[in-house]
């Protein structure tokens, strides 16, 4: 994916807080952007044979510039997925040889990514993970939105999760589902593990709401086509409910005067100045007594995340049952350190599911290295918070997920069980 969307709809492979003026704040660590041009290492090509040189390159490179890069797996796995790998890329096809070096890349983390010389190539669906499994939410063919995926050319959901896995850099399950949802629609990733012997013919099996199934054979596109076609501006994307269909906005706050709570749904970064403003009026006229804020659609980003140091130091919510923060897988690399702020130096109750990468974040600015015969692009993280949080994922107080059922049916149970008012268990 482009880098521009990848805010909204990160790169597969993935991954990706500064304080605005206004009220005091806190100011978090900024990341970078990835380097441009002048900061792409490439190395010229030699006699030696062009696989080897490749690797020689990635090996090189991203021991000496990833910030921590065995933290997620050993240095002896990476050396061994490398040895392993050495010998098959020479007579693989180039969506083989793609999926080889993912298969090494994949050992990385959350924020790394991978993508192949040019575009990526996506059939025209795109699906997400709900709590009774995968389910269309974009395709060009409307009317198999809702469908549930069954089969990718002919092998089981569950098999293509498990071939796709280990392709796909993650700190923890939630990182594998963000990230792994683009690869289900990728001909790279799809064809070059054998999932998709035929790229004309990937056969993807839907079972409809009826409970009748489908074979389809979708048409590949370039991701930039791909994107715009499914108007994809989030991994989650839909008319409903309220949350996901105005996700596209910085930030938007209602009154909750049935269970007196002041909801703030923040998506970005950005001004927070009106909203931060209007919560404090209702606090001030009594006829909001919490607050819940809604950050399960909140991107890597700037980190211009002005409303944390807001709430933080307003003693009326910064209390025992007078913030909820809701959160997701969907928040990546900086809303990752935006959940950590809450769950560390606040006391908010999280409820939702885990962020994707590991408390003890990798954050840009990201190094991108370019292979110089095959033109595969990694893009690796050189900074670490190293701040001594060794859990693998930020835990909600109160877990919830929702299903398919709830989410096509345009319900919000995760919001509706928050503003009714939940404690921890």
């Amino acid at each position: 994916m482009t880098r521009g969307l990848r805010h909204l709809v990160s790169l597969i492979a993935i991954g990706s807080i500064a304080a605005c003026s206004g009220s005091p704040s806190r100011s978090l660590p900024p990341p970078t952007t990835a380097g441009g041009p002048g900061a792409v290492p490439t190395v010229a090509a030699t006699t030696m044979d062009p696989w080897t040189a490749d690797l020689d390159q990635l090996d090189a490179m991203v021991r000496a510039h990833h910030a921590s890069p065995f933290t997620i797996h050993s240095e002896a796995e990476w050396t061994a997925r490398l040895a392993a790998i050495r010998p098959k890329l020479a007579a693989a096809s180039p969506d083989e040889q793609f999926a080889l070096v993912a298969s090494l890349v994949g050992l990385l983390d959350t924020h790394t990514t991978i993508k192949p010389k040019g575009d990526f190539h996506a059939y025209e669906v795109f699906t997400y993970k709900f709590s009774d499994g995968w389910f269309v939410i974009a395709a060009k063919d409307k009317s198999l939105v809702g469908s549930r995926l069954v089969s990718i050319g002919g092998h089981p959901i569950a098999e293509v999760e498990a071939t796709l896995r280990p392709l796909v850099p993650h700190d923890n399950e939630d990182g594998f589902l963000l990230n792994g949802a683009l690869a289900l629609s990728y001909v790279e990733f799809l064809h070059g593990t054998g999932i998709v012997a035929d790229p004309a013919k990937p056969q993807y099996v839907l079972e409809r709401r009826d409970g009748s199934q489908t074979t389809v054979d979708f048409a590949a596109l370039s991701e930039p086509s791909w994107e715009q076609e499914l108007g994809l501006t989030g991994y989650l994307v839909g008319s409903a409910p309220e949350a996901v269909a105005r996700h596209t906005e910085l930030v938007w706050a209602r009154l909750d005067a049935k269970d007196k709570v002041f909801y703030i749904s923040v998506n970005d970064y950005g001004d927070t100045t009106a909203a931060v403003a209007a919560m404090r009026a209702a606090l001030d006229a009594g006829t909001a007594n919490r607050v819940v804020l809604d950050i399960r659609y909140l991107p890597g980003g700037n980190g211009d995340f002005q409303i944390l140091t807001a709430l933080e130091h307003e003693p009326r919510v910064n209390r025992v049952g007078g913030l909820t923060v809701l959160i997701s897988r969907l928040n990546e690399s900086a809303a990752t350190q935006v959940a950590l702020e809450f769950d560390t130096h606040t006391a908010a109750l999280l409820v939702g599911d885990p962020p994707p990468a590991r408390a003890d974040n990798f954050r840009c600015a990201c190094f991108e290295i370019v292979l110089a015969n095959s033109g595969i692009v990694v893009s690796i993280p050189t900074v670490f918070d190293n701040i001594g949080d060794t859990r693998s994922e930020i835990q909600p107080d109160v877990p919830m997920s929702v299903s398919s059922a709830d989410f096509f049916a345009g319900r919000d149970p995760v919001l509706d069980a928050a503003l009714k008012g939940l404690t921890a268990p």
